[in-house]
């Protein structure tokens, strides 16, 4: 799964005009390009072969591509903004979920100490009366 971030999609949509006229200016199709094993160099190196860069495509073809990368961007601008808002409404539920689970095991501790101070008491109660005389019904 590709991750998408917002710094892609700007690289994104910076380098797109660029590349759009550098193959409409035919700039691009000026430069030799050799193959050096796994890499790709403007200078020859040894053992290095030429590699065919020329884009086949007219220019219709290549408005016709750049405007499709277009609206893919624009698509995935969209998704990205509909996630993003997923994951806040996501996180809003899940901090009031855990405010909620927190006040109640406040009202459970609190809960517990009253009832422990209430035995407490009727404790101390119960060895008042014994200590007094009174027998403890």
């Amino acid at each position: 799964m590709i991750i998408v971030t917002g710094f892609h999609l700007l690289r994104a949509a910076l380098l797109l005009p660029f590349l759009a006229w550098m193959l409409l200016s035919g700039t691009a199709l000026a430069q030799s390009v050799y193959r050096c094993g796994s890499t790709y160099s403007q200078a020859p190196c040894p053992q290095g072969k030429p590699v065919n860069v020329v884009d086949p495509r007219n220019p219709a073809q290549v408005q016709q591509a750049l405007a499709q990368t277009a609206r893919d961007q624009d698509l995935a601008d969209q998704l990205h903004r509909e996630n993003a808002e997923r994951e806040a409404a996501r996180r809003k539920v899940l901090k009031q979920e855990a405010l909620l689970a927190r006040k109640n095991a406040l009202a459970q501790q609190r809960a517990w100490l009253r009832q422990e101070r209430a035995r407490r008491a009727a404790r101390q109660h119960d060895t008042r009366k014994v200590v007094s005389g009174s027998p403890a019904s």
